[in-house]
């Protein structure tokens, strides 16, 4: 009787199945394509064009497999060749080489640390979230990744509209809340040559803030305070309060906090992801794979325990006294809050 299926077609779509495999080993591929040839520093060899022995020879590489690898970056608009010699095409030469100001290479290798979350998939869901610590995580994974990633439009577009506030242009002590990296405070001083802006974060984040603020030569307009500001006080005298994606961003708990230390008619702006009813359960799921110390997530994307949802922020802020003079929708479901004291 087995024989039978040998001649009959499943009754279910065979075709959606090979197609979804197909598609995602495709992307795999491509992911560690590129993974693979920042790792090796590819991009960074061909600063001038080469041919593939000397580029073996210069990264220790088999010569046969390189160069199948590299007419596989050819296709995929990585790298481009004139005779025998590859050289970077503009998008590698912009975001691939490690010294290029935009270079996205700790962000893609922070990445593959979230892909090999994946491949141990069938242990977590044995055995349940992997842990991290925080410090750990945040002082030498999280900071340089965000900071990478968000050269490529985040600032530039979170600068153009707080910049274009009649407040920020009067404002003259502007508070980073959980800043990590510092670039916020460091582009919104570059614009306003009057501001000086704190950067507050855990302590073992604002060293690694410190190395952005003198690498842009900023050490005369932007500063650190180390603090926990779930536990300490936020100061006081600011004429802006700016956070972007920090934990505490949805929590009723810190309004207060963040209303003290604001001047009479001072603004506080507050960027995060709020979602917008998007299907995103694997990106859920990956966000459900791991956990770290020091503060409890929730299984919604990019939420944590005791989190608001947009609405009931927004009433939050108003029953501390803030007025909330807009929302601006930034697209995928984050939200750009803008409210004055």
């Amino acid at each position: 009787m087995l024989a039978k299926f040998l001649i009959e077609m499943p009754d279910a779509d065979a075709q959606r199945l090979v197609r979804m495999l197909s598609d995602s080993m495709d992307g795999f591929r491509t992911y560690l394509t590129i993974y693979s040839a920042v790792k090796i520093g590819l991009f960074d060899a061909l600063r001038n064009p080469k041919g593939v022995r000397e580029l073996a020879e210069e990264l220790n590489c088999d010569e046969e497999i390189l160069y199948v690898f590299c007419e596989a970056l050819k296709d995929l608009g990585f790298l481009c060749k004139s005779g025998d010699k590859y050289c970077n095409t503009k998008i590698s030469e912009v975001f691939l080489r490690s010294d290029s100001f935009y270079s996205q290479t700790t962000f893609i290798e922070n990445t593959f640390e979230n892909l090999k979350l994946w491949l141990e998939l069938p242990e977590i869901l044995r055995r349940g979230r992997l842990k991290r610590k925080s410090s750990k995580f945040f002082a030498e994974r999280a900071i340089h990744s965000l900071a990478q990633n968000s050269l490529l439009g985040e600032i530039q577009r979170t600068v153009e509209i707080v910049s274009s506030l009649p407040e920020f242009k009067k404002a003259r002590r502007l508070l980073d809340l959980g800043g990590g990296h510092g670039l916020y405070a460091i582009a919104f001083t570059s614009v306003n040559m009057n501001l000086h802006a704190d950067v507050f974060d855990l302590p073992h984040v604002v060293e690694k803030t410190k190395e952005y603020i003198r690498k842009f030569n900023a050490e005369d307009r932007v500063s650190v305070v180390a603090g926990d500001f779930f536990v300490d006080s936020l100061g006081k005298g600011y004429d802006i309060v700016f956070s972007s994606y920090n934990p505490g961003g949805k929590k009723a708990e810190l309004i207060p906090k963040i209303y003290s230390c604001l001047n009479e008619g001072g603004v506080y702006i507050n960027k995060q992801y709020f979602g917008d009813g998007r299907v995103t359960t694997l990106l859920e799921l990956e966000w459900n794979l791991w956990t770290f110390d020091g503060i409890e997530k929730d299984k919604k994307l990019y939420t944590f325990k005791n989190d608001l949802n947009l609405d009931s922020y927004l009433s939050e802020l108003e029953k501390i006294g803030f007025e909330v003079i807009d929302v601006v929708d930034l697209g995928d479901g984050d939200m750009m809050i803008v409210a004055r004291r």
